[in-house]
């Protein structure tokens, strides 16, 4: 984002990134704020951190012979690389394979697993690289259901490995609080079947971004994580939005994701003193993959947002809408506010984020500045508009000339906080 000197009362901001930045001006007296994060100094002691990461690898391993690598896909900026390479040497004598945890996204491409793995990783002569595909019944095994009903089936990979490493980053989630840790399982690894039944807990209420305590969501891959058959260690990674390392944390699953958190709510999470009446949200790269991705920018804005209030996401979404069943859910209703008296909800994925927002809806009007078809915007109950200047301008103009508008030029790098 560039900022230029105010002119004629007007503040002139530059938003997005690459060829898809798009100037826009806000009256200097309706801009409450900028909202970027806190510049945290880098890891200095990265290379300390990784070679400890090693050796405690090493020492987890022991004369295990088959194991089973854990990573994320693309959507997710996960040095998995770095790390592997890091542990290259320790991996090099003993059967490796590499499980790709996609949940229910699309497999990786080449060029996205060279990325995901290394060029050392990469050489290993033994190494057997495994994409996660959730609808695959042959590939999965039932290891029961959790307290909460969600049938827990998970990779049969599981089964081959003696050891398990999963290698994650963590960062704000908008509804399982943070990500990493016991996500690289469910949903990771996971059926479909668990998957859904587990997003399904996100309509409660207490399912938030950096929010773990009393999160149904994350108590419910918690246990499905411990259900796991084989002894895990863990090496989670904390990074800014500039993929500059912050902190990595190895150790038992548990006590490594818990660090991590710690470390990523101080650098995502970002105080306010005051509430908006707009936000203006732009979804940077990765996230701006999809318009599923990208509505995570509606959730990490609610704690700063009047009632009522307008919040806008500029997204490009480069491959589409995502995971469709929100709005195949929305489309089942004449109106959407009828979603909410559906006390079972439906057997695919998306149902959540389609309750959520239509929850959002009920106090802050979503507006959506995309490179999709208006009528899909539409259906994904949200107001299209071809340039960020019109949709600010529309905004103030529902608000009124007194409104007060945040900026946050990253969404995923902040998460804002109201400490009213």
């Amino acid at each position: 984002m560039q900022r230029s000197p105010k002119a004629e009362s007007t503040v002139k901001l530059e938003l997005g990134s690459g060829p898809s930045t798009q100037p826009v001006d806000i009256p200097d007296r309706n801009l409450l704020g900028i909202i970027e994060p806190e510049r945290h100094e880098p890891f200095h002691e990265i290379e300390t951190a990784l070679r400890r990461a090693a050796e405690e690898t090493a020492s987890f391993l022991g004369p295990a012979r088959r194991v089973l690598v854990l990573v994320n896909d693309r959507t997710r900026p996960t040095p998995s690389g770095l790390i592997l390479s890091s542990l290259a040497s320790v991996l090099r004598q003993r059967a490796v394979r590499v499980l790709v945890c996609l949940g229910a996204h699309r497999p990786a491409v080449p060029a996205e697993l060279d990325l995901i793995l290394g060029p050392e990783m990469r050489s290993l002569s033994d190494l057997n690289v495994v994409q996660h595909d959730c609808r695959s019944v042959s590939s999965l095994f039932l290891m029961g259901r959790t307290t909460k009903g969600t049938e827990v089936r998970m990779n049969r990979e599981i089964l081959w490995a003696e050891r398990i490493i999963a290698v994650n980053s963590v960062e704000p989630h908008y509804f399982a609080g943070f990500t990493g840790g016991r996500k690289s399982f469910l949903p990771g690894i996971a059926g479909i079947d668990g998957i859904v039944q587990n997003h399904n807990l996100a309509v409660h209420t207490a399912a938030m971004p950096l929010a773990l305590e009393g999160n149904p969501v994350h108590a419910d891959m918690v246990e499905a994580a411990q259900m796991v058959p084989r002894p895990i260690f863990s090496i989670q990674t904390v990074q800014d939005r500039d993929l500059r390392l912050l902190s990595v944390r190895s150790g038992s699953l548990q006590d490594s994701f818990n660090q991590a958190c710690a470390d990523a709510r101080r650098s995502y999470g970002l105080t306010v003193g005051h509430k908006a009446d707009i936000v203006l949200s732009v979804v940077r790269p990765p996230g701006d993959i999809n318009l599923y991705q990208s509505q995570r920018a509606v959730e990490f804005a609610q704690s700063v947002l009047n009632s009522p209030s307008v919040h806008i996401t500029v997204s490009s979404c480069r491959e589409g809408i995502g995971d469709d069943g929100f709005i195949r859910t929305l489309l089942k209703f004449r109106d959407p506010n009828e979603i909410l008296s559906q006390p079972n909800g439906f057997d695919y994925s998306g149902w959540h984020k389609a309750v959520r927002l239509v929850r959002i809806r009920q106090r802050t009007d979503l507006y959506a500045v995309t490179g999709l078809d208006p009528d899909v915007i539409r259906s994904a109950v949200m107001t299209p508009f071809a340039t960020v200047q019109e949709a600010i301008d529309a905004a103030i103009s529902h608000i009124g000339p007194d409104a007060r508008v945040y900026v946050i030029p990253d969404a995923a790098a902040v998460v804002p906080i109201y400490a009213g």
